[in-house]
């Protein structure tokens, strides 16, 4: 598929070339309370700014210095890699200009992660590279959180003004063999993948890979992202896996479920957190 390039923010901007160029767009820490035996990689997803301006990215990215699940940390973790696709297109180009291609970013992390287990976590485009990467990188866990599996369907209902990689790059065959993650899963055991089944593209990507034994845990909404109240996060990502086995396979209600896992009172402070938000839009508006 032939596609005219015009200019689209995200990857053809000076600012956006200025800080793929000059920023590593990754942060690695040290906790030396934990033991040398677990690395934790944190992949960002395309929502580290939105929307795609230039006053959006300057304050997110180039003030704030923003990764996503910076505070929300796994506690076994004695090192922790937090990365972002500042272009915003499932890490087909890396992370900077020098770990530049999937092929790049995996010699990166295969370094980074000698000696560890590895542990990897993402939501969206996050939970498509943790997949990606943690199945090359023979990970212990893997959570994806509504993460994509394949890209190829956004050449039908997406453009090139907003994924204009995957458009740009559909004939490059090195590139468009990164498209689609499932001939990558070797262990799908390790995948812990949690899914809106209300949301028409996350169901899409959920029967892709329905035919694989992965650990999957269903939810009644809509919503992308993280499928249950947020407060809990931290609790699902610290207790062994098996303490949710029960779950893999059942269709919850993502707000009964926070409690289980997460407790009542955690459940409501995130609750609350989501009528002030609620709240909050609709002043401004």
């Amino acid at each position: 598929m032939k596609v005219k390039e015009s200019f689209v923010f995200q990857t053809d901007s000076e600012e956006i070339k200025s800080v793929y160029e000059n920023n590593n767009n990754y942060v690695i820490e040290i906790d030396e309370s934990q033991p040398k035996e677990y690395c934790i990689i944190y992949f960002s997803s395309n929502n580290i700014y939105y929307p795609n301006t230039q006053e959006v990215f300057d304050k997110e990215i180039v003030d704030n210095n923003k990764f996503e699940w910076y505070g929300t940390r796994i506690k076994k973790g004695h090192k922790h890699i937090l990365l972002r696709d500042i272009k915003k297109q499932w890490y087909l180009t890396g992370v900077n200009s020098k770990v530049n291609n999937p092929v790049a970013l995996l010699d990166f992390l295969k370094e980074e992660t000698k000696g560890y287990s590895v542990i990897t976590i993402g939501s969206s485009s996050g939970g498509f590279a943790a997949v990606l990467y943690g199945q090359q990188l023979g990970a212990d866990i893997i959570y994806s959180f509504n993460g994509q599996f394949e890209v190829n369907s956004l050449l039908k209902r997406s453009s090139e003004m907003i994924d204009p990689i995957v458009f740009r790059e559909n004939e490059n065959n090195f590139l468009n063999s990164y498209y689609d993650v499932l001939p990558f899963i070797k262990n799908p055991n390790t995948i812990h993948y949690f899914c809106s089944r209300n949301s028409s593209w996350d169901n899409e990507q959920f029967l892709h890979i329905s035919q694989l034994p992965l650990n999957i845990y269903h939810f009644k909404t809509g919503h992308h992202g993280i499928p249950f109240v947020k407060s809990i996060l931290p609790v699902i990502l610290n207790l062994p896996v098996e303490k949710y086995d029960s779950y893999i396979g059942k269709k919850m209600n993502p707000v009964l479920f926070s409690i289980r896992v997460g407790g009542l009172k955690l459940t409501l402070k995130g609750l609350w957190q989501i009528v002030k938000q609620v709240i909050q839009r609709k002043f401004k508006a």
